[in-house]
């Protein structure tokens, strides 16, 4: 069945459910139809904070910022944040499995991805001790997300380490806007199960409450090869809370919030039994079980923002999180505590000036293995030094100023000292814009930013063991990936151009084109072999360790459009392109070119198409088509990996084309709302890895929500 062969069949659905009303001309739908009827919003009439942290129109951002507003990620039929992102220019999101994602901007696409800088209300969601984030146990609800911010490129001078190809600022709506008495419930095949209950209230005459709890249900993959049949009862259980409380009063705002997550993951583990060790008792290679991975994450913040008279702000944050996994790729716990202060003068003569200061403090721990768990378990992360005080400090700053009446520079610099490194360094940035028009806008920056390291790649070892009675009876393999404290700081300077053009509240085009040059990129380079007899008997060590002879040029650009035809319909498109040449130095460069040609295996072309469409006040409906182009990797690492015994599509990022479809239909306010959605639309079993990382394959995934405000 092609891809769009299923749509007719979900519009012609809608009507149905739409036609017992369409006779009725009564005025009961007024009050829905104002609610369904979402302007798209002028440039100019919205409001960013990510790009510069204070609030401007985006027309006026001198950087490429998107925003998915929280009527398109209703109708997105996404469950997750990951999968809502694919609504953005220049993000490449790819699903591993259920509940696995990662997220790159302009750059290669992989796990362990510390380039961009992940943050709710400002709180970085981004894991310090393995350098990524966790996006399936993010705290926060999708029902409660007023908008999602993502500024493509350096924002560095703002927001410090490892905003540096992008960043994206989940911001929730404060408790006055919070969701009312809401209930939902949602089931789909795949054993997915869903429960929300949000409420709000006013419990004083400046105070808002709010609050939410939800749990969530399903199967760890969707992939139904038969290899996974002893596997259909495995299960991932995720709660999450979170409350609210606002108060305003004159110049004054005081934001407080907590909440947290937790997670159970049902795996299949295993724990190798060597014959060679124990001949009497050890029968088999080894003993498989059932077992599960546990994790969880606990905030708390408080803002404070005082608005002075004469437009300036003083705003100040706190945030304290703690964090736990037992998993054994990331076994580690941190409390991080986050504090940021800044005064923004807001003069008519001399142009707004940002000034502030920041702090983390992050307790970091990695758990400690015995040595049965270190040598027979299949991989485990083991460090030598298991507890770290994790401290970072800056002082920044942001000025812009109108040269002209149509020409607005900005200059900023942030000043930064990482004790993991010892070093101070400084993340600048240039920018101007230009007015063309009331509805035009051209802007050009340059900034560089850094990304901080984390002792993952400067101190852990992850440790991979094999046995295989039939090809290796008296060894066991272990192959050891180390860090190097020796590593040279990470660094991207970057080039934008961009341009934007609006017509009211019907049309809206954004251009960008960047350029970056990448340096010290990393690698692990072949350390070689040996055999050990400690701490245990017939042990065969191969060990590779990270260097940093690599660099990159990326290049590309970003082109965005929504389009309001009539006041119903809504059309958003987006379409980003990027490409990585690379480069190398050093000793490891002279004997093979597959660490650069590895380096530049990534898709190049993403596409994105979102249409939103109110057919009656009583229905709605949606659509995303989602695109990206098959990699296209140098013939040299086709035939290197031929040579290993792996096929022709072993390292091809594959083409990926998939299609979702949301129908929703409300008889009356009053009433509950029935959704319908569906994901993977006519690309059932798709994989969007290449074969060489094992991915799973994404089923076609149904499933239907009811949610009812009592009030």
């Amino acid at each position: 069945m092609s891809i769009l062969s299923r749509a007719p069949f979900l519009y012609a659905l809608c009507i149905f459910l739409s036609s017992p009303v369409i006779a009725n001309t009564d005025n009961e739908f007024d009050d829905l139809d104002a609610l369904l009827n979402m302007p798209l919003e002028s440039l100019a009439d919205t409001k960013v904070v990510t790009a510069t942290k204070t609030s401007l129109s985006l027309s006026d951002v001198p950087a490429s910022v998107h925003v998915i507003t929280s009527k398109e990620i209703e109708r997105s039929s996404a469950r997750s944040i990951a999968d809502i992102l694919i609504l953005a220019p220049g993000l490449h999101v790819t699903k591993f499995s259920d509940y696995d994602w990662t997220v790159s901007a302009r750059s290669k696409n992989q796990g362990e991805n510390n380039t961009l800088l992940v943050m709710i209300d400002g709180r970085s969601a981004v894991n310090p001790m393995y350098s990524g984030v966790n996006w399936d146990t993010l705290p926060v609800s999708l029902d409660s997300i007023d908008r999602i911010e993502v500024v493509l490129g350096p924002v560095g001078t703002m927001w410090g380490g490892n905003a540096v190809n992008g960043v994206v600022n989940i911001i929730t709506k404060d408790a006055e806007s919070a969701p009312k008495a809401q209930l939902s419930a949602s089931t789909g095949n795949f054993d997915y199960k869903e429960f929300k209950a949000h409420h709000s209230g006013q419990i004083s005459e400046n105070t808002h409450l709010s609050g939410y709890i939800e749990s969530l249900q399903h199967s760890p993959f969707t992939d139904t090869d038969k290899h996974f049949e002893d596997l259909r009862h495995l299960k991932v259980l995720t709660e999450r809370f979170g409350m609210r409380a606002d108060y305003q009063n004159l110049q004054n705002t005081v934001s407080v919030q907590f909440g947290g997550i937790q997670s159970r993951e049902d795996y299949q583990w295993l724990t190798y039994t060597p014959a060679f060790l124990e001949p009497a008792t050890h029968k088999n290679d080894y003993d498989i079980f059932f077992t599960e991975m546990n994790s969880q994450e606990l905030f708390a913040g408080f803002q404070y923002l005082h608005e002075k008279l004469d437009g300036d702000q003083w705003e100040n944050q706190v945030w304290v999180t703690h964090s736990e996994s037992d998993s054994t790729n990331e076994p580690a716990s941190f409390t991080r505590i986050d504090l940021d202060t800044r005064y923004t003068f807001n003069t008519q003569d001399w142009g707004i000036l940002t000034v502030g200061a920041n702090a983390r403090i992050i307790d970091e721990e990695y758990a400690q293995f015995s040595e049965k768990e270190q040598y027979f378990s299949p991989y485990v992360r083991t460090i030598d030094d298991h507890k770290f005080l994790n401290q970072s400090y800056g002082l920044y700053a942001n000025w812009a100023v109108d040269v002209t009446d149509s020409t607005e520079i900005t200059l900023g610099n942030r000043i930064q000292y990482a004790n993991i490194t010892e070093e101070w360094y400084s993340q600048p940035q240039v920018r101007a814009l230009q007015k063309l028009a009331d509805n035009q806008r051209l802007w050009l920056g340059w900034g560089r930013a850094v990304i901080t390291p984390s002792r993952l790649e400067l101190d852990t070892t992850f440790q991979e063991n094999i046995y295989d009675s039939l090809y290796n009876p008296n060894y066991i393999f272990s192959y050891y990936y180390k860090g190097n404290r020796n590593l040279k700081m990470e660094s991207i300077d970057t080039l934008e151009l961009g341009y934007r053009y609006w017509q009211d509240n019907r049309f809206q085009l954004s251009v960008s084109l960047f350029y970056s040059q990448h340096e010290h990129v990393r690698v692990y380079k072949y350390l070689g072999a040996t055999d050990e007899y400690y701490p245990i008997d017939h042990l065969h060590e191969i060990s590779s360790q990270l260097i940093d002879p690599l660099s990159q040029e990326t290049m590309g650009g970003e082109i965005s459009a929504q389009w309001k035809p009539i006041d119903v319909l809504q059309v958003n498109a987006n379409y980003s392109y990027k490409t990585i040449k690379g480069d190398c130095t050093g000793s490891i460069c002279g004997s093979s070119d597959l660490p650069v040609l590895e380096l530049e295996n990534t898709p190049s072309h993403y596409a994105t198409l979102h249409i939103m469409w109110d057919l009656h006040p009583s229905v709605w409906v949606s659509s995303v088509v989602n695109y990206v182009s098959a990699s296209e990797p140098d013939e040299a690492l086709i035939t290197e990996y031929k040579k290993r015994g792996y096929g022709d599509e072993h390292i091809i990022w594959p083409e990926i084309i998939t299609l979702d479809m949301s129908v929703n239909w409300q008889h009356k306010p009053t009433w509950p709302s029935i959704k319908l959605s569906a994901e993977n639309l006519g690309s059932d079993q798709l994989k969007e890895y290449p074969e060489q990382f094992g991915p799973f394959a994404n089923g076609t995934q149904y499933y239907a929500e009811l949610s009812w405000n009592f009030i």
